[in-house]
């Protein structure tokens, strides 16, 4: 089996610039993740599949918002916040990597 590249684009312009550029060496090796955790700007998971679209990229967006936003109910402290966010990210990304 051929060897295959699982990237997470964030949404940010260092994500889209690194899956442009591994899309150009290893073309449809690449498969780009993006997690919808609920958290994101208005319009911006719609953004980023405009512009994976337009770069011919393989996106799978993960609907992710229930889970983050149930796990993040009632907690105030930003760090806390933070920290769970970070976690349920890496969880959900290996479960995508699968």
């Amino acid at each position: 089996m051929k060897d295959q590249i699982i990237l997470g684009l964030s949404g940010g312009v260092d994500s889209l610039v690194a899956a442009v550029s591994l899309k150009m060496e290893y073309n449809d090796a690449l498969h780009c993740v993006f997690i919808d955790t609920g958290l994101m700007r208005k319009n911006e998971v719609e953004e980023i599949k405009h512009l994976a679209a337009e770069h011919h990229l393989n996106l799978t967006v993960i609907d992710a918002k229930e889970r983050f936003l149930s796990n993040l109910k009632g907690i105030t402290d930003p760090e806390e916040k933070r920290k769970i966010i970070g976690r349920e990210f890496i969880n959900v990304f290996k479960e995508a990597a699968k």
